[in-house]
């Protein structure tokens, strides 16, 4: 999925390098919105995330531009905003049919989630039911452990992303050795509520954030993943009308 990104602010821009482009997306970055919007067809972008703090003329004209050629399910438009972004605005973006307005001044954290909302929201949803994936929060109450295949530790992580083909975490317990991949790792556990699915995984990455590979999980624990999400899906959308 190509996401572009047109903003000067190189704070914001390494947030999402660091974040979210590890989370499988392909992200294009642009500092010049002229430049980006000429280029605009040929990117087909499924979303895109504009500064309306940097470039406060020019989200607009760049909206139109970008409906002349895609409708807003084809590609989801961002706006980053700050305090600096007046009523006024706020009500052109609501009639111009923004898809979402993120807070470029919040918390690091805040940020990161706010974002992975969005994504969870508008493009998720698009990929195949038995692909789909899932950004986590904390309020979601989801836990992984497992023993190390090496020295047996127990380790644990926090839950970025889940799919029914694997999982992404971050922060994993240090460890007495590293977690190579393509390394297999016995009776992992997924635990979603009251919910505890266990499977064998396979390392698939080991870097900023740790990926796995389901191997053996049955049906009834992926249907039971898809719909827990799904569900919380249409809540985000409820509680955002």
């Amino acid at each position: 999925m190509k996401i572009l990104v047109v903003t000067e602010n190189e704070q914001t821009t390494s947030i999402m390098k660091k974040h979210l482009e590890p989370l499988g997306f392909n992200f294009i970055f642009y500092a010049n919105p002229v430049k980006a919007m000429d280029n605009i067809s040929e990117i087909a972008p499924e979303m895109v995330i504009f500064s309306a703090e940097d470039y406060p003329r020019h989200w607009k004209p760049f909206l139109v531009v970008l409906r002349t050629f895609f409708s807003h399910t084809e590609s989801v438009f961002v706006l980053l905003k700050t305090l600096q972004f007046s009523q006024e605005d706020a009500e052109k973006a609501a009639y111009l049919k923004v898809n979402g307005l993120v807070n470029e001044d919040a918390s690091e954290y805040v940020f990161v989630e706010s974002m992975k909302a969005i994504f969870s929201r508008h493009l998720l949803p698009r990929e195949p039911r038995r692909f789909r994936r899932y950004f986590v929060n904390d309020s979601d109450k989801i836990n992984f452990i497992f023993n190390h295949p090496e020295t047996m530790e127990l380790v644990t992580g926090k839950v970025i992303e889940i799919s029914t083909m694997g999982i992404t975490v971050s922060a994993l317990e240090k460890t007495t050795h590293p977690l190579l991949p393509g390394s297999d790792i016995e009776y992992c556990s997924v635990k979603i509520e009251d919910k505890i699915i266990t499977t064998d995984c396979t390392v698939f990455r080991n870097d900023l954030y740790t990926t796995l590979l389901f191997k053996d999980i049955d049906n009834d624990d992926a249907d039971f993943i898809n719909s827990f999400f799904e569900k919380k899906v249409v809540q985000q959308i409820a509680s955002s009308q």
